[in-house]
């Protein structure tokens, strides 16, 4: 078999139990990732008495991140969130499949970590300590290249070392959550019970992590293993929808803030023998934070800038729930 072949490049992941601590791979991972790496050369004048004044080397730390695009499915998507939104979340039994719920710890950091394993047959590498820093879950009804949900995520790593990959990794089977047939819910008081029809183009949700890697003294080439800082996790989001009522952008006029609370949610297949179905739910609390106007093919459109705000009530900002059949998540 040839190797540098674009076409052959996989990814593979495994969830670690400690943080840093690498982990062969369970699952083969469909997104597309971009690794990056830099290791900083330092830049000191030296004075020599010429014209040359490089003349003493040094590195800093290594630095790995990357990039995923993924188109979401039911599958995967309850996959992400462990590293999205919480960790260590398991399955309940619901109906004849698994609900997947996914709530940010308020004070807790328990975000999972993976070791991600990539590159091609003949030059594999693996990073440890692999973690979401920012994600964004987006979705438009008029793009046919992008038919369903899709997720952006980036992505920091410790550390990229030669590897080879962990074998006999099954092939899965998932479901797209299409973005057409997407369920928009807009309410002042009880989420999800005002259903709003003919005005929704497009979303996206976006979630900062506030994620940093820590070193110390005695790191001398890595960031430290275990070793996580956090500061404030942000929601912010965007939708875009038919400008034919001033409901909305009155809302945003009131000199009172109102809160919106907002539900996106599709049904996929029915599971096993029914009746549950596969679904995605994303709930958000905050309020409107920004309009700007155009037009799609010749009728004016409303894009709303959202900023996501804790709810008393629900007891967080976001929450978001995946219905499958698996009972884990490999």
């Amino acid at each position: 078999m040839g190797t540098n072949e674009v076409i052959l490049q996989k990814y593979q992941a495994g969830i670690e139990s400690t943080r840093g601590t690498n982990v062969a791979a369970t699952r083969k991972i469909y997104a597309q990732i971009t690794p990056t790496y830099e290791r900083p050369l330092a830049d000191f004048m030296d004075q020599s008495g010429t014209y040359i004044d490089r003349h003493r080397v040094a590195y800093g730390r290594e630095r790995v991140s990357f990039s995923a695009v993924d188109i979401a499915t039911y599958e995967d998507l309850a996959w992400w969130s462990q590293f999205m939104i919480k960790g260590g979340v398991t399955g309940s039994s619901s109906g004849t499949g698994y609900l997947y719920s996914f709530s940010p710890s308020l004070a807790t950091d328990d975000l999972s970590s993976m070791t991600l394993e990539y590159g091609e047959p003949g030059n594999p590498y693996e990073s440890g300590q692999v973690m979401v820093n920012s994600w964004t879950l987006r979705g438009d009804s008029d793009n046919d290249n992008e038919p369903g949900w899709m997720l952006d995520c980036s992505m920091m790593g410790r550390d990229r070392i030669t590897t080879t990959y962990t074998g006999a990794l099954a092939e899965r089977t998932t479901e797209v959550i299409l973005a057409r047939g997407t369920k928009l819910y807009v309410d002042t008081s009880t989420i999800g019970s005002t259903q709003v029809t003919g005005k929704l183009i497009d979303f996206s949700v976006t979630v900062d992590n506030g994620l940093h890697f820590k070193a110390f003294m005695e790191d001398e080439s890595l960031m430290a293993a275990n070793k996580v800082g956090r500061g404030a996790m942000r929601v912010n989001g965007q939708f875009t929808l038919e400008f034919d009522s001033d409901t909305e952008f009155a809302n945003y006029r009131s000199a009172t803030p109102v809160q919106r609370k907002i539900r996106l949610e599709r049904e996929g297949t029915v599971i096993g023998v029914g009746p549950t179905k596969k679904k995605a739910v994303l709930d958000l609390y905050g309020y409107w934070s920004s309009i700007s106007f155009g037009d799609r093919e010749g009728n004016l459109t409303a894009t709303f800038g959202f900023a996501g705000f804790y709810d008393a009530t629900a007891a967080n900002v976001i929450k978001l729930e995946v219905t499958n059949a698996l009972s884990t998540l490999p």
